[in-house]
């Protein structure tokens, strides 16, 4: 299975990409995307959930950054067509999760809901909204093509 991305297609996703790995090595513990990417183990529990986040969370940062760095080095961004061969399940498998981190921490950031289907023109977050959706076409397209 390959993934085939325009150039404006693949651009878009580069640059979403290094947005995510901003967010991955440098986002405040405080801000709203990076508790959704990761989430408290024991939030009612203040000293398990520092043991869990001293054992863990940088391994998970790492794994997440070079899943972006893997998935940014899969795309062209020279202004030529790019396909992206998924026939590796590791691959496609690291696609789905950076695809789901992508649309985790964009939907997170403009507030999605189950009830947002609809796309208001007059929404100051329209564009973020389609790019939203995009994603989740995507992601859909990976998950599909696994499933052949």
């Amino acid at each position: 299975m390959r993934l085939e991305l325009e150039p404006l297609e693949a651009e878009t996703l580069s640059q979403t990409l290094d947005q995510l790995d901003e967010v991955v090595r440098d986002g405040d513990a405080g801000d709203p995307v990076v508790v959704r990417l990761f989430p408290s183990a024991y939030p009612d529990d203040a000293d398990a959930e520092a043991d869990y986040r001293s054992i863990t969370e940088s391994g998970l940062r790492s794994e997440r950054l070079e899943r972006i760095e893997a998935c940014g080095g899969d795309l062209a961004t020279d202004g030529s067509d790019t396909a992206i061969d998924l026939g590796e399940p590791d691959v496609a498998q690291r696609w789905l999760r950076t695809l789901n981190d992508l649309r985790l921490a964009l939907g997170t950031r403009i507030g999605v809901t189950e009830d947002d289907y609809d796309l208001d023109p007059r929404d100051p977050y329209v564009h973020d909204r389609v790019l939203y959706q995009w994603l989740t076409q995507l992601q859909d397209v990976v998950v599909v093509g696994l499933m052949d």
